[in-house]
């Protein structure tokens, strides 16, 4: 008998799922991957973050318009005495007439004549050469892009490791209920076995009593079990801010899943994910993240820009080169005149009163508070992971040594109800044995629930693009 018991221990835990979940057949099941889902739509940290990305990607066109051509134009007219237009001949002799501006002074007959003035000028710049300062400015803004893409990222991941955390919860609670339920439905069915085992005269009638009672515990325990599952349920509901059917159950796959084959820890806190782009290309890949990628690359790209600032910084004393040019016409009364310049600029700061340097300096002490944050991050995840790791392997021997206990506890009952069957045993004993199995159910469960936390905390989290 005791070796067929332990030879079947490793099918307990499925017919132990299975039969939790009979009474739930027809609810609506909610898989980890839904609520996971439905933890990254419409959220309003991820509205503010992509607010965010697109303030960036905007700064981004500001930098790389700044050494783009300009091209502008102006069309005025105005009046004002004197400029009076006079034709004078060529005092060459050439036989070629001048026109030249004349004014009458203060006091001649019609010094406040007006003459009209008008025109119209197009205009254009662009620059040559600034050394530098536009491509670094540029760099500066597409780090600070990404940084802000990485952030996005980041906040995804911490809102479905928080949806992971409730939905565990959530079936915690779910099982316990139904370990209540089932313990519920068997004292009902002990308390009539009883009864009738009395109307036989087979047992005392003080029985009655003592199973009554461990029935109306067992109700009250199925009652507040019911409650705490539908608490846990509407905690999930916040947690992912989404209406979620009150008859909904929890998906038991994810506590029978295998363990996940996690990188070791120095190679999840220091290598970014294989299948994403370096933090280099400023594009973080959101299929492949994970929980260290994400927090990583985000406080990587955040040095980057902070670096990119400060040598964008030290350019702003460089010398520009630019080329200008103006186009069109002038008049004065009725007659036309063409207008045209062209010219190349050299413009150098010599003194800023240090403000370039100053704000240098406040990028690279940026730079260096977000790498001693990069390296407490690092230590953080190792260490992390290190302790999951040792909690999955602890689990997994809870889980072995609670499957037996189960198995063990299952044979305790089976033996005192046979014996009290036959008269040669007290129900108190059988009761014992109940209160047992309950328990052991319990630690399985406890088990599974450890193993599938410790798992999925070394499971990368997949987000939406």
């Amino acid at each position: 008998m005791t070796r067929a018991m332990f030879r079947s221990v490793k099918h307990l835990p499925v017919l132990l799922l299975c039969w939790l979940a009979a009474p739930a057949a027809r609810a609506q099941l909610l898989t980890l991957d839904e609520i996971e889902g439905k933890a990254q739509r419409e959220r309003s940290e991820l509205v503010e973050r992509q607010a965010a990305i697109e303030k960036a990607q905007a700064e981004v066109g500001l930098a790389q318009a700044k050494s783009g051509a300009t091209l502008g134009a102006r069309v005025e007219g105005s009046v004002a005495p004197g400029g009076k237009l006079v034709e004078l001949p060529d005092p060459k002799g050439a036989g070629d007439d001048y026109l030249v501006q004349g004014s009458r002074a203060l006091g001649d007959q019609g010094a406040f004549v007006p003459t009209p003035r008008y025109g119209a000028i197009f205009s254009g710049k662009v620059t040559l050469l600034d050394f530098g300062r536009t491509a670094l400015g540029v760099k500066a803004a597409q780090a600070a892009l990404g940084a802000e893409r990485a952030a996005l990222l980041q906040a995804k991941v911490e809102l479905v490791r928080g949806a992971r955390g409730a939905y565990l919860a959530w079936l915690e609670a779910y099982q316990n209920w139904q370990l209540a339920h089932r313990d519920a439905e068997v004292t009902r069915q002990r308390t009539a076995n009883v009864k009738e085992l009395i109307s036989q005269g087979a047992r005392p009638a003080t029985d009655a009593t003592l199973s009554s009672y461990d029935e109306q515990v067992a109700g009250l325990r199925e009652s507040r079990a019911a409650r705490a599952a539908s608490m846990a349920l509407q905690g999930l509901a916040a947690s992912v801010q989404s209406e979620l059917p009150p008859g909904s159950t929890p998906d038991l796959t994810v506590l029978e899943a295998p363990p996940a084959a996690p990188k070791p820890p120095e190679q999840a806190a220091a290598a970014p994910n294989p299948a994403a782009k370096p933090a280099s290309s400023l594009e973080p890949n959101p299929a492949a993240a994970d929980n260290s990628d994400a927090q990583l690359a985000a406080l990587k790209l955040q040095r980057e820009a902070a670096l990119s600032a400060a040598r964008a910084s030290d350019r702003g004393a460089a010398p520009v080169l630019d080329v200008g040019a103006d186009l069109g016409v002038q008049g004065v009364q009725d007659h036309v005149f063409p207008v045209y310049k062209a010219g190349v600029t050299l413009s150098m700061p010599i003194w800023d009163g240090g403000l370039g340097k100053a704000q240098a300096a406040v990028h690279r002490a940026e730079a260096r508070g977000v790498e001693a944050r990069m390296q407490a991050t690092e230590q953080r995840i190792r260490a992390e992971q290190h302790a999951a790791r040792g909690r999955l392997q602890a689990a997994a021997e809870d889980l072995r040594l609670s499957n037996e206990l189960l198995a063990t506890a299952e044979l305790m009952l089976a033996q005192a109800e046979e014996h009290y069957r036959a008269g040669s045993d007290t129900l108190e004993r059988v009761l014992n044995a109940q209160r047992s199995l309950v328990q052991a159910r319990r630690e399985v469960l406890t088990a599974q629930l450890e193993t599938a936390r410790a798992r999925l905390e070394l499971t990368p989290i997949k987000v939406a693009p």
